[in-house]
């Protein structure tokens, strides 16, 4: 059965620290001090998974308020405004964004939110938006933050180079790194390499040795980022998950050695694949016992 997105609240529209509209939803029905902020993945928008439901009823259950909103790699090619003097108009998306600008993104959303009365945050992220909340909170290393919550943070370096196969994967990234020093970086990747849509430059960003994004949760490596970030952590995969580099109880240690805030946890919801499909309550219980003890 299909379960689509309901829920109740406050449509609001926001600036990104470099001026780009952004909306988002917020749920809160009691007053409260704590909120929870959801980034979502790639190509996703802030109601693009039926998990926000479950997430919402999480944060509810304890009397915590829910934020999700549009970040600037929603869809694959999305255009953007930009309010200066007048309207600028920038096409962004999965396929044009530069990863680091994600700290932009959820800086303005806390900022929005303390505005709003918020003074502690739980930082949520799915798929991409693992690796956005971790290399924001790497960064900032923000006090109003109290918690990471990561939902499928997949290898998409490894399973990359799974998929395509050593030859072809280095052929692929030739292409992206001839393109983006020939200034080419805004072109799309030739379809029969890369049929998602990626420009050269967010290809080549992605997927390079030394890449910030694809190294974030590279389980092969070090994961020395994730050593930064005190808080504790929420890790939760899908036994049916796609985008694996290794057994899951394996990656799933490798994070547990990382973050070393004794209240960080890791859960394996059984059945379940990348999006959680039909695993909704699942998720939403294990989300909502590891909010029931974290310390604010």
């Amino acid at each position: 059965m299909v379960h689509y997105t309901r829920f109740s609240g406050q449509l609001i529209s926001f600036e990104s620290l470099d001026k780009l509209q952004l909306e988002g939803f917020l749920c809160a029905p009691f007053k409260t001090k704590t909120c929870i902020v959801h980034v979502h993945g790639m190509t996703d928008n802030f109601v693009g998974l039926s998990i926000i439901d479950n997430l919402v009823n999480a944060a509810f259950a304890n009397n915590f308020a829910f934020f999700t909103f549009n970040n600037r790699g929603m869809g694959t090619i999305t255009v953007f405004q930009r309010l200066k003097e007048h309207l600028i108009y920038r096409t962004i998306g999965t396929s044009f964004e530069n990863f680091k600008d994600c700290v932009l993104d959820i800086h303005a959303v806390l900022k929005m939110l303390k505005s709003y009365g918020y003074k502690n945050f739980i930082l949520s992220g799915h798929s991409t938006g693992c690796q956005k909340i971790a290399y924001y909170q790497s960064r900032k290393q923000s006090k109003a933050v109290k918690g990471l919550i990561l939902l499928a943070p997949a290898d998409d370096l490894n399973c990359q180079k799974k998929e395509l196969g050593k030859r072809k994967f280095n052929e692929t990234l030739k292409i992206a790194r001839d393109l983006v020093r020939k200034g080419k970086g805004k072109e799309l990747m030739p379809p029969q390499f890369e049929p998602s849509y990626f420009s050269a430059k967010r290809y080549y960003e992605l997927y390079r040795q030394g890449s910030i994004e694809g190294n974030l949760f590279n389980y092969v490596g070090e994961l020395k980022t994730l050593t930064k970030i005190k808080v504790p952590v929420l890790s939760v995969f899908g036994t049916k998950e796609e985008f694996t580099a290794m057994p899951l109880r394996k990656m799933l240690k490798k994070l547990s050695d990382k973050f070393h805030h004794p209240y960080s946890r890791e859960a394996l919801i059984k059945g379940a694949d990348h999006c959680f499909c039909r695993y909704e309550e699942a998720l939403q219980k294990a989300v909502a016992k590891w909010l029931k003890n974290l310390v604010i």
